[in-house]
C-alpha cells in the first residue's frame, strides 16, 4: 500500500512540474544521442479549425540511425506522456500543451510500454485535441476558449521518450517516476492553424 501511495504522489508531483513548464518557440530540431538519431514530424488535414470542435494531428517518428527502444510512442493518455503538443499564439508566445493530463485515473507503466525500433523504422499515431481548449490554463473549458486568430502547433518529445526500460535493467531497478525526464529531446515541424468561430466557417 505504501508503495502504491508513493507512486501516486510521485506521478502527481511530476505532472505539476510538467504543467508549469514553458517551452519557448523554436524551429524543428532532430536529435542525436550518441549513435541514436531520430526525427519527428506532424501534419493536419485542415488548418482552419472551428473553436470547440475536436480535431487530430498525425505525428510520425523516424529512426534515422541505429536501433533503440522508445517509451509510449502511442501516446496512451492513461500513462505519463512522452511529449507535448505545444501551442503558441500569433506572436509565438507559448500558451500551453493541447494534450496535457488534467485529471482522472491513470494506470501504472509496464514492460509493454517500451517498443524496440530498428534503424529506418517509422511509428506514429493521431493526437486528438479540442480547438481552442488548452488543459491546465485559463482556456481549459468550452466557456473560455482561445480567441479566434492564428496559432502555431508543434510536437515536442521529452528525453523520457528514450528512457531506459526499468523492467529490462540488470541489477538495481530504475524508478521510472523519479527519473522521468521532461527536458526537450526534439521538435517537429511547426503547423500554422487558424481558429474560427463555428458560424464563420460554414
Amino acid at each position: 500500500m505504501r508503495k502504491i501511495i508513493f507512486s501516486i504522489v510521485a506521478v502527481l508531483m511530476s505532472q505539476a512540474i510538467a504543467h508549469a513548464q514553458d517551452f519557448q518557440y523554436s524551429e524543428k530540431s532532430d536529435f542525436a544521442n550518441g549513435s541514436d538519431k531520430g526525427e519527428l514530424s506532424i501534419k493536419i488535414a485542415e488548418p482552419v479549425l472551428r473553436r470547440g470542435e475536436r480535431y487530430s494531428i498525425e505525428y510520425g517518428f523516424h529512426v534515422t540511425n541505429s536501433s533503440y527502444a522508445v517509451y509510449n510512442w502511442q501516446f496512451i493518455a492513461l500513462k505519463p506522456l512522452p511529449g507535448q503538443l505545444a501551442i503558441y499564439d500569433s506572436n509565438k508566445k507559448y500558451v500551453g500543451d493541447l494534450i496535457a493530463f488534467s485529471g482522472g485515473s491513470q494506470v501504472g507503466v509496464s514492460d509493454d510500454d517500451w517498443t524496440f525500433l530498428y534503424g529506418g523504422a517509422r511509428v506514429g499515431t493521431a493526437l486528438g485535441f479540442r480547438a481552442g481548449s488548452v488543459p491546465n490554463t485559463k482556456y481549459d473549458w468550452t466557456g473560455n476558449l482561445l480567441p479566434t486568430g492564428e496559432y502555431y502547433i508543434q510536437l515536442i518529445l521529452y528525453k523520457a521518450f528514450l528512457s531506459p526500460n526499468p523492467y529490462r535493467v540488470v541489477g538495481d531497478k530504475i524508478d521510472f517516476y523519479k527519473t522521468f525526464d521532461r527536458r526537450e529531446l526534439c521538435r517537429s515541424n511547426i503547423i500554422k492553424v487558424q481558429f474560427v468561430n463555428p458560424t464563420d466557417a460554414r
